[in-house]
């Protein structure tokens, strides 16, 4: 029995970071397939998804069974408690697109600038190798 001043606390564990095949998620029938799929992804328990959301259980039951949505104010919150995307992308596959992640420009040019050095260092190792008369690999 808890007192008054007694609060229960989302626990801490992260998510698994588990790959699931967006053919897999692509193929649930219903939001709520969906949705449980994300979950059992991330490798939570129940509890530790809605309380760390600030949602009812019952609530969360219901969204489970497909009687309740998430609030969409709230997947964002919930892709990052349950670690994947599942759930978003099957809502962006049921209007016929798909998820891409926004990169922002400073990632963008890092990654340029990554892969420009890739490449030259590819053609430096490649004319060390002439200049010793052997071609690598």
């Amino acid at each position: 029995m808890k007192s008054l001043h007694q609060t229960e606390l989302p626990l801490s564990r992260q998510a698994a970071q588990a790959h699931v095949p967006n053919e897999m998620v692509h193929s649930q029938r219903t939001h709520a397939a969906a949705f449980s799929l994300a979950c059992s992804a991330s490798g939570l328990e129940d509890k530790e998804i809605y309380l760390a959301l600030g949602i009812d259980a019952g609530y969360f039951s219901n969204i489970k069974k497909g009687k309740a949505t998430l609030q969409a104010d709230l997947i964002a919150d919930f892709c990052k408690v349950v670690g994947n995307f599942i759930y978003p992308e099957w809502i962006a596959y049921q209007v016929g697109c798909t998820l891409v992640m926004i990169q922002t420009e400073a990632e963008r040019r890092a990654a340029e600038a990554e892969a420009r050095a890739a490449a030259a260092e590819a053609e430096n190792r490649l004319l060390r190798s002439l200049v010793v008369g052997k071609v690598a690999p």
